[in-house]
């Protein structure tokens, strides 16, 4: 085709009046509105482009000789994630969907390019013509364009809908000549790697307490942060403790106890252990099997000890006891033991006696137990065949807290001495003792640890167990954007911080100075502004934060670098300073009636990310914490390096799967609890 028949062409084009009802418009990633008559209810979608000619007319008579535009075989839509979603389908990572092929002429001409979207069902057949612009047909049509060109068209952000099964196809014009058939269908799906519907919340919804949280079996320490543990392991392993055999070779023991049943929890019918729990209130503190439980104020030890006569090293006959222990801490400068002793099952004839005849605390430097007499016992002290009965003693400690700023740390312990009188004639009595301390089962040696302190981390003077991990819970009702965040990053990131489930607890960093450097590396000033959305916003005072999780004041922040003993450094590839830009990326915004959290457009996390920094409301950011974790600090007495769990009071319900390092995205709908 001659460059002159070419440009009559165009020209013949650009002066048709006649036939047509509007004139075209076209702009750089503009939509075409163009004459004739609307297409049909239901569209043949292989049905020749010049059916549907939102391109504009075709004039066949004017170039009768010309050659048609033609489509690439390859079109694709953006932008994708690095893994395919199922079917086939190219799974996009954004709102701001961008529709891409390639357009050709043969004749050199420029030509246009006029997409069109379908959905479709799981096999790609489509199924029902989508609108993706505000005209007749419903198509974006591109300017004209040079041959050889991929052409891009951006679909307005609200026309297509996320988790949605979409095919496209495009169309070529030359301004008289329309391609004779669509070009192939691409796939795709709008799938976020983070799509997390939201509950609606509930703003007079009271900040839970962690006071009442249950009890832990787990042994989880403070942190350290080289030198010697604030609470160390303790050395000792469970063994017999026996007394001297005699001339004949008898000789009784004390054996070790039951291996902790971890994880059990006491049944709801739990029986009463005797005066002592009673009075302690301990209602989860029960003999029905062996445990060991803690609060951050409360333990419970409880344990199956064997008594053993034997001769020569031969066990002739056993009789087993349930221990308990609880210690109580009362605030202030005391705490208090409550010790129970009963029978675990009936005393085999072989004993005639069993008398426990005393009882020996034992603390450290100014730690000091009152120590009771044997009349302070409750109930009788000894036992004989046949008889069930328990036994129970109530001892209170002190300890010296006239110096302000101290800490100190206790491990108060009691050796039980007991005379054993077989039932076979021999009348004197076999004496051994029992200490508390040498009958650990493995994990469990410091959880009665205790931390006493004259510090301002609580009111007045007070004690915790230190290697008990107090749980935050979050008000995921009130501020379910901030709990979800937190959700999101402690479910699907490896290191998963704070959570129970996964024994990585948070440990607090109480250097404010570390605090404002490790915020303003993952949430440097304007973030929240640039990548957030107003729709997330309560209300006009309300303005977007840059919700960092792990928060910053813990030593698992992304921003606290190795070299400040951090322990998640949040490192872009090659990168030696911790940077939000290597945490998931995520923002808050309403979609329909419901405010989603969003991956940001265009990212796509592996989910092997250290952190997370979301744009949110700052309303929920500022409120989920602030007064409501100063509370639980002062409460829990939490120290610098001090562990937490936490709690987001946030349920999937089952509703979706976690991306956890295969890229997949997280898509559902979570519940507040």
């Amino acid at each position: 085709m001659s460059g002159k028949f070419r440009n009559r062409k165009k020209r013949t084009l650009a002066h048709i009046a006649a036939g047509v009802t509007a004139m075209l418009v076209l702009g750089t990633g503009g939509v075409a509105t163009a004459a004739g008559t609307a297409p049909a209810a239901g569209p043949d979608p292989e049905a020749a482009p010049s059916t549907r000619p939102a391109a504009g007319p075709e004039r066949t008579t004017l170039v009768a000789a010309g050659s048609r535009p033609v489509s690439g075989t390859n079109p694709t839509a953006a932008p994708l994630s690095r893994n395919a979603a199922p079917g086939g389908f190219q799974r996009v990572t954004s709102h701001k969907v961008q529709l891409k092929n390639k357009v050709t002429d043969a004749d050199g001409d420029t030509s246009t390019l006029t997409f069109e979207v379908w959905t479709a069902d799981a096999a790609g057949k489509p199924l029902k013509k989508v609108s993706i612009a505000d005209n007749e047909w419903g198509v974006i049509v591109s300017p004209y364009v040079a041959s050889a060109t991929t052409v891009t068209a951006d679909v307005p952000v609200g026309k297509l809908a996320l988790n949605t099964n979409y095919v496209f196809h495009t169309s070529a014009f030359d301004g008289s000549l329309y391609e004779t058939s669509w070009s192939p269908w691409a796939r795709f799906r709008i799938e976020l790697p983070v799509d997390l519907t939201l509950p609606t919340p509930d703003y007079g919804a009271p900040d839970p307490t962690s006071l009442n949280t249950p009890p832990d079996y787990l042994q989880t320490k403070p942190l350290v942060v080289g030198g010697t543990p604030l609470s160390a392991p303790s050395s000792r392993q469970a063994a017999e403790q026996c007394g001297e055999a005699d001339a004949d070779g008898r000789q009784v023991c004390f054996g070790a106890s039951t291996p902790v049943a971890q994880g059990k929890a006491p049944g709801s019918g739990a029986k009463s252990v005797g005066a002592a729990a009673a009075t302690a209130g301990v209602e989860w503190c029960n003999t029905d099997f062996e445990n060991i439980l803690a609060t951050r104020f409360t333990e419970c030890d409880v344990r199956s000890v064997p008594i053993y006569i034997r001769m020569d090293g031969a066990i002739q006959a056993t009789a087993r006891f349930m221990f308990l222990r609880i210690l109580e801490l009362d605030g202030q400068n005391s705490f208090t033991e409550h010790l129970t002793i009963e029978p675990a099952q009936q005393i085999p004839t072989a004993f005639r006696e069993i008398n426990f005849v005393g009882a020996k605390h034992l603390c450290q430097a100014s730690c000091t137990p009152q120590e009771p007499d044997h009349s302070a016992w409750q109930g009788k002290t000894w036992w004989v065949p046949g008889e069930m009965h328990s036994a129970s003693l109530t001892t209170p400690y002190t300890w010296d807290a006239s110096v302000t700023g101290k800490t100190y740390l206790y491990k108060p312990d009691v050796q039980i001495d007991a005379n054993i009188l077989p039932a076979d004639g021999k009348i004197r009595p076999f004496l051994t003792g029992y200490q508390w301390s040498l009958d650990y089962d493995g994990g469990t040696e410091d959880l009665d640890r205790i931390r006493c302190d004259t510090t301002t981390a609580g009111p007045g003077t007070g004690c915790v167990f230190v290697n008990h991990a107090p749980t935050y819970l979050m008000n995921s009702k009130a501020f379910p954007q901030a709990a979800a965040h937190a959700w999101l990053i402690q479910k699907a990131t490896p290191k998963h911080p704070g959570s129970r489930t996964d024994r990585t607890p948070l440990h607090y960093m109480g250097d404010s100075a570390q605090n404002t450097r490790s915020r303003g590396r993952i949430c440097p000033t304007g973030w929240a502004a640039t990548n957030g959305d107003a729709s997330a916003l309560v209300d006009a005072a309300d303005s977007l934060n840059c919700d960092e999780f792990a928060f910053a004041s813990t030593y698992n922040s992304g921003g606290m670098s190795s070299a400040e003993h951090g322990l998640n450094p949040a490192l872009l590839p090659g990168g030696t300073t911790p940077t939000g830009a290597a945490c998931i990326g995520t923002y808050a915004k309403k979609h329909g009636t419901m405010v989603h959290l969003f991956s940001l457009n265009g990212t796509d996390p592996t989910f092997g990310e250290v952190c997370g920094r979301s744009a949110i409301s700052g309303m929920h950011n500022q409120e989920s914490m602030g007064n409501h974790f100063a509370t639980f600090m002062r409460d829990m007495r939490l120290m610098d390096k001090d562990a937490y769990w936490l709690d987001t009071r946030m349920n999937d319900g089952g509703t979706c799967a976690y991306g956890t390092g295969g890229g997949q995205p997280v898509i559902c709908k979570l519940t507040a609890a």
